[in-house]
């Protein structure tokens, strides 16, 4: 879950960008400032994902309050709300990740979040969180890996198996594999099983597998060259 900080002198787009965001499933708190000092107090005390800094703002402007805030939080990803562009050339020292001209197009809004929403978890994910995050045009899915039976190659994507849903990741098996944890066994150079879901291992002749998961009619392919391996592996696990 993400937190989110909105800073803008402006009331109403204060309350415009907060009622998108509040709809969103992925941001936990939202936090609102009136300037650039009430920002800095805030990411003093609070911890903060993605802040939309509103660059001409009285006391202390979008630019200078960010400075000061990635310095005290270097994980605070940074979008600058303002009316002339020419701006962005001083944001460039706290590398935003985007900026939105007034008037904001809400699509456009909208899709920022949600690509930063995807980077941040992404980022959690690889230090430690064990979930798959997947985006398509319409959400955002958020998949832990215990759920997971099974990832199979299908062009040039992957399929993600659980009992319930299958899913489409654009990403690698060689990617996936160099991520997930130990319960995890390239078994084939189209599959990776969850080594905790398997029910049973049938041979199938010509010294070829075939791998069953608990609670699903499902299989996955194993080469003849991995069962020695994986049998090491759940000797072990």
């Amino acid at each position: 879950m993400m937190n989110i900080l909105i800073c803008d002198d402006d009331q109403y787009t204060r309350k415009m960008l907060g009622k998108i965001i509040s709809q969103n499933p992925f941001i936990d708190k939202v936090f609102t400032a009136e300037d650039g000092v009430q920002a800095v107090d805030i990411i003093k005390k609070e911890s903060v994902d993605i802040a939309l800094m509103d660059i001409g703002m009285p006391n202390l402007d979008g630019i200078d309050a960010a400075k000061i805030m990635s310095k005290l939080s270097s994980k605070t990803r940074f979008v600058f709300i303002t009316a002339y562009m020419e701006h962005a050339i001083e944001s460039f020292s706290v590398h935003p990740y985007d900026y939105l001209l007034k008037p904001i197009d809400i699509s456009k809004f909208k899709d920022t979040l949600n690509n930063l929403i995807t980077i941040s978890m992404d980022n959690l994910k690889e230090n430690g969180i064990d979930k798959i995050i997947i985006k398509d045009k319409i959400k955002i899915s958020v998949i832990p890996l215990e759920d997971i039976l099974y990832f199979e190659k299908v062009s040039r994507d992957v399929s993600v198996y659980t009992n319930k849903e299958i899913y489409t990741l654009d990403k690698t098996l060689a990617e996936l594999e160099n991520k997930l944890n130990s319960n995890f066994f390239r078994v084939h150079q189209s599959f990776i099983i969850n080594i905790e879901k398997i029910k049973t291992i049938k041979n199938m002749g010509n010294r070829s597998y075939q791998i069953e998961f608990i609670g699903s009619k499902k299989v996955a392919l194993m080469s003849r060259y991995k069962f020695e391996e994986l049998k090491k592996k759940i000797v072990t696990f």
